[in-house]
């Protein structure tokens, strides 16, 4: 069995993390600060100098964004402080991802040139690294005038956080806790309760993961400069991560941040680029039917032995059903269509058949193998032709395992075999809590609630009982009626 624990959903409390300044850390970090005409960076730099983590594990990586003037390092900072720039001026992401692909910490430590972190705001971000690999740790901040710690030298400033005093107390000025966050952790019992929806919490500039869990998602969004830690928060999800909120990790934010000072230009900006690419807001992808970036479901089926006919049923039932940001893809031995030979005994004709109607279709993917992790929020795998969802019956099922928070839905189809709905998360942290492919059905259930149903009531159905695919006869809001896009 792996040496990782297995978390349930998002309940981090099963969790036993050392108490701050009794236990002896192991893993270096790599604090990475993307900067940008960053003014206040010395103040940061001095409290950062004054950590309680270790000096030999502490690593501080400063990327200049191309600062005019270039940014310089200031005569109080942590030993091991390094100066890099990005290669063109492009965003934070890129400048975040410069930082993590030039520097080798086992944990990366994400926080912004206006942040002062207390004494032990590193230590407590370690602390739960050094318990499960997959966590995201998440800090908290309190809002504070840009100049609040302005009476303060460096020096003066890495003094005090040295001798571990409370930031909030040498603040001059109002201070401005983030009320929507203590809401959602108040609703969510400190996010244990927020199932997946815990990575709806990864904002703000301090936030901390293993180099091994950034690496295996899908990383963070280079062309995003606004609402890149939302979409990094998913991806990272979808690699399997828990989200764990430690309010021992504190640090001082000088300044508004964008969403408190332009909230409706930034919102305005993030929905389309959230539709695209993070499928958890499904409100924001239910005004028009159409595919997105990021699908929220996607649907294998391994085409060997099947006719056309009946390949081409399940995949127009899945295309025509109510749940239209999904993809299918087919499993198959994809003959080269450039190959000459007989034509209607060509024993790959079937296959030729499907390719030839698929191939321009960009919901439907032609592929020998699946990838070992699905793109979409859901995978469902079936077994064969068969028996598959319609009309409403994948839309819905998928929205109970929302409700649920369900991890598998393994529905008995009537032939004796069986198709997997599965969620990306919870596959994903299986993967990371069993040592080999024999405890994965284990390591699932473990990793999220499991359940069987039949295939009537999961709505799969035989090419027989299928009801037909509607044919669109105009655009919405030309004459489409409700039952029409139902």
């Amino acid at each position: 069995m792996s040496t990782q624990p297995r978390v349930s959903a998002n309940d981090w409390r099963v969790l036993d993390p050392p108490a701050l300044g009794a236990w002896r850390p192991s893993l270096s970090v790599t604090v990475v600060i993307p900067a940008y005409r960053p003014h206040r960076l010395p103040l940061v730099l001095a409290a950062l100098a004054a950590q309680s983590y270790p000096d030999h594990l502490l690593e501080v990586v400063v990327v200049d964004d191309h600062s005019d003037p270039p940014v310089e390092l200031p005569e109080v900072r942590p030993a091991n402080t390094r100066l890099l720039t990005t290669e063109h001026r492009w965003s934070k992401s890129n400048t975040c991802r410069t930082g993590i692909d030039r520097s080798d910490g086992d944990v990366i430590h994400f926080l912004d040139s206006d942040m002062v972190p207390a004494h032990r705001e590193v230590e407590a971000h370690l602390r739960w690294h050094h318990v499960v690999d997959y966590a995201a740790v998440l800090g908290f901040r309190t809002f504070v005038p840009e100049d609040a710690l302005d009476h303060l030298t460096p020096t003066a400033l890495h003094d005090h956080v040295a001798a571990g005093t409370d930031l909030h107390t040498l603040v001059v000025g109002d201070q401005v806790p983030q009320e929507w966050t203590e809401r959602i952790l108040a609703e969510t019992d400190g996010l244990a309760a927020a199932g997946p929806r815990a990575m709806r919490l990864h904002v703000g500039a301090s936030t901390s993961v293993t180099r091994a869990l950034a690496s295996s998602s899908a990383g963070l969004p280079p062309e995003l400069d606004l609402g890149e830690d939302i979409v990094f928060g998913y991806r990272l999800r979808e690699a399997g991560a828990v989200f764990v909120p430690d309010r021992a990790a504190v640090s001082i934010h000088l300044g508004q941040s964008s969403v408190m000072s332009r909230t409706a230009q930034v919102n305005r900006f993030n929905h389309p680029h959230f539709a695209q690419l993070v499928p958890e807001f499904r409100g924001h992808r239910r005004a028009v039917s159409r595919s997105y970036a990021v699908p929220y479901a996607e649907v294998v089926l391994p085409v060997a032995g099947a006719t056309a006919e009946e390949v081409c049923a399940v995949v127009d039932t899945q295309l025509a059903s109510t749940l239209p940001d999904l993809v299918v893809t087919l499993v198959g031995s994809w003959a080269d269509p450039t190959t000459r030979g007989p034509v209607l005994d060509d024993p790959a004709l079937e296959q030729r058949l499907v390719r030839t109607t698929y191939e321009h279709e960009p919901r439907v993917r032609l592929v020998s193998e699946p990838a070992p992790r699905s793109d979409a929020t859901f995978r469902v795998t079936l077994p064969g032709t068969g028996a598959f969802p319609a009309g409403k019956a994948l839309a819905q099922l998928l929205r109970r395992m929302e409700l649920e928070h369900l991890g598998c839905v393994d529905v008995d189809l009537p032939d004796g075999s069986v198709a997997r709905v599965v969620r990306t998360q919870a596959h994903a942290r299986a993967l990371r809590t069993c040592a080999d492919r024999s405890e994965y059905d284990d390591a699932l259930a473990a990793c999220y609630p499991a359940t069987r149903e039949s295939a009537a009531r999961a709505g799969f159905v035989t090419d027989d009982e299928a009801p037909p695919v509607k044919q669109v006869r105009g655009l919405v809001g030309w004459g489409v009626g409700r039952a029409d896009r139902d």
